[in-house]
């Protein structure tokens, strides 16, 4: 994990990263990076996850493991539904 300082400059926010992190990732001015999710997003997903995994019951139910993993793949993904706020 990286700390970074987060400043003020002009109108717009920054955050101060180590030298080292920007050595070690081949980085240079104006590249643009992937800043993770805010955790409250990350939860937000993973209560949806949970709540689908309650309304399909208990892993005991599941009679044939084949078919249910085949039924799995082609339902609606937990993750997209809370990134758009309908968990």
């Amino acid at each position: 994990m990286v700390r970074a300082i987060v400043t003020k400059t002009g109108n717009s926010y920054a955050l101060r990263v180590p030298k080292r992190y920007i050595d070690d990732n081949h980085l240079k001015l104006g590249d643009i990076v992937n800043v993770e999710e805010p955790l409250h997003e990350q939860k937000k997903a993973l209560d949806a996850l949970v709540e689908q995994g309650k309304r399909r019951g208990g892993i005991r139910a599941i009679s044939d493991p084949v078919a249910w993993q085949r039924k799995q793949r082609r339902s609606d993904d937990p993750w997209e539904k809370a990134r758009h706020g309908s968990a």
